[in-house]
């Protein structure tokens, strides 16, 4: 357990100590090494020299303190220069913390024990409020984590709608809506059936909305791609692709933990999102490349890579976010191309936006959270091939693999009816090693903070 505490206790204090010629000859010196003073009760982790401590050599000395096997008492005040406030210490500390040892789904048998407790010394005001919200956050994002770590045969479309609703329903400023099979056929979501039709379960919709400020008409929805899991259709993966498909509904699960931020945070926006889900499978009844499928705003789309599925389903949730929500600007956020991973690999995510005032907004709460965004650019040459289709308004996919990430995102502005758009394509940040990241989590919640 990590927390705060403003009296001495019986176990050791462990204090950061720099370089410098009052160092008491006993302390090793070597980089984040520890020196306990039994007789003192005091222990020493060596930083080396205080001007060459910066926000890497912080996250190593993070690292070594969130695997201690013994508790300490952390004398806060130590860690901190001219170039480390404390805010940042503890923000930083409590994250990676409860990151490491907070609950995160698993079927292991036998799970490890942490029986390490760090306590936070005589924090000021400031560093309790960084300590509490770093907290709420990192349990966000486990939150979200939880969900894409399940296996796509424990968690399905319908159980995962079920789920949230039970969760959000609980919170008295979050509404939750699910949409079922009779219901997204009522509304035409022609894209989101398509995908749906190979799947043993129905598809779903689930709708959750915070309204913060009731009184103003602008209202920001985000619209989060679910494919529970993703075989790739008639356009089949190969097999050494086909591992880790059950982290294509990653965007629900951050868009979820988001909201679970925005109603402890309570903004004063107006912040909804729209959460599409299905699985893309083969069957008798899955759609085949060749198909002509119809979108829920009437734009008919011919099906030439059946695994280009997210961007269809993604569609259809971006107009029921314009003329079932009134969305005022749109995000989406999907794990949609693989060309992303060749762009950025797997540490920035990719961020297109029809507004530079919107990237800067994405760009600024992305630095307040910590988190890595790299813009890409918006072209019609991206999306030329796909609207040349001789029996369509719009083909999903491009005849090759150039610039793939931003002819999705070229394909899915396409049915933004001139909103404002940002397009987040998480494939290279959403999980790593087939470890869930939980990412932009904090940073959307940021963004609704307005």
């Amino acid at each position: 357990m990590i927390k705060q505490w403003n009296k001495n206790k019986k176990d050791f204090v462990l204090k950061a100590f720099f370089d410098s010629k009052k160092i008491n000859k006993d302390i090793i010196k070597k980089n984040n090494s520890i020196t306990e003073m039994v007789s003192e009760k005091e222990a020493y982790i060596y930083l080396g020299k205080e001007s060459e401590y910066n926000k890497e050599s912080l996250m190593k000395t993070i690292q070594v303190l969130i695997g201690l096997q013994r508790t300490y008492l952390l004398d806060v005040e130590s860690f901190l220069n001219k170039n480390l406030e404390e805010k940042h210490f503890v923000s930083r500390l409590v994250e990676a913390y409860v990151l490491k040892n907070g609950e995160v789904y698993s079927l292991k048998s036998k799970k490890p024990e942490n029986k390490l407790n760090l306590v936070l010394l005589n924090l000021s005001k400031e560093g309790k409020e960084a300590f509490k919200m770093s907290e709420r956050e990192a349990e966000a994002m486990n939150f979200a984590k939880s969900f894409q770590m399940m296996p796509n045969n424990v968690l399905n479309s319908v159980n995962y709608a079920n789920e949230l609703k039970k969760i959000f329903s609980k919170m008295e400023n979050i509404s939750v809506k699910v949409l079922t099979l009779p219901e997204i056929k009522k509304l035409k979501m022609g894209l989101l059936l398509g995908v749906n039709k190979g799947s043993e379960h129905d598809a779903r919709v689930v709708i959750l909305e915070y309204k913060g400020n009731p009184k103003s008409k602008e209202k920001t929805v985000a619209v989060g791609k679910g494919i529970m899991f993703d075989s790739g259709g008639y356009s089949l993966k190969p097999s050494n692709y086909m591992g880790g498909m059950k982290f294509d509904m990653s965007a629900t699960a951050i868009l979820a933990g988001a909201m679970k931020l925005i109603s402890h945070n309570k903004p004063k926006t107006n912040f909804s999102v729209v959460l599409p889900m299905t699985d893309n499978m083969i069957g008798t009844k899955a759609q085949t490349v060749d198909s002509v499928q119809t979108s829920m705003n009437g734009k008919t789309v011919e099906i030439n890579n059946a695994d280009a599925e997210g961007r269809l389903i993604l569609a259809d949730g971006i107009t029921y976010a314009i003329r079932n929500l009134k969305a005022t600007k749109i995000i989406d956020m999907a794990t949609l191309t693989g060309a992303i991973l060749v762009s950025l690999g797997a540490t920035y995510t990719g961020i297109w936006t029809t507004d530079d005032k919107d990237w800067e907004v994405v760009k600024k709460a992305a630095e307040n959270k910590n988190e890595l965004v790299w813009r890409m650019p918006f072209h019609e040459d991206f999306v030329e091939y796909m609207k040349k289709s001789p029996i369509a308004d719009i083909r999903n996919a491009k005849n090759n693999s150039y610039g793939g990430a931003s002819a999705a995102a070229m394909f899915l502005k396409e049915f933004t009816e001139g909103v404002p758009y940002i397009h987040m394509d998480i494939a290279g940040t959403a999980e790593q090693n087939g470890f869930a990241k939980g990412v932009l989590v904090k940073t959307i919640a940021e963004i609704a903070n307005g």
